[in-house]
């Protein structure tokens, strides 16, 4: 299944993850969709730096950074109203109450399930 959707073609996605070979997965799925790629960046320092300096237009945040939490990350992103999806491995029960609702792609997921996602976050 193809991401492409022409209307969100060069918009400037922030890529978080710490494990390097998923990263570069996403970062190919969302190049292929046409997506301008931020990063990938896998550390809370890095990650908190563009999600405050950044001009953005979207992300997906990895839930656990190196066993680092992102929360200060999505904390920014909502702040400046920038919308993003969780990646995970986590069952519900595991995240933090208010994150539960928030859009989210279990690991491993394969690029029509990001497809999905991204179109429904951007679309808001």
């Amino acid at each position: 299944m193809s991401m492409q959707t022409t209307d969100l073609r060069g918009l400037q996605v922030l890529v978080v993850e710490d494990e390097m070979i998923v990263a570069l997965e996403i970062e190919d799925l969302l190049r292929d969709a046409g997506y301008e790629v931020v990063g990938p960046v896998g550390t809370l320092p890095e990650a908190l730096d563009l999600a405050r300096n950044r001009s953005l237009d979207a992300a997906i945040l990895d839930i656990n950074l190196d066993g680092q939490w992102s929360v200060p990350v999505a904390v920014e992103l909502q702040r400046r109203s920038i919308p993003f999806i969780l990646a995970t491995g986590y069952a519900d029960s595991a995240l933090p109450a208010h994150w539960r609702d928030l859009p989210r792609l279990m690991k491993p997921f394969n690029g029509g399930d990001l497809a999905k996602v991204m179109e429904t976050i951007l679309q808001r």
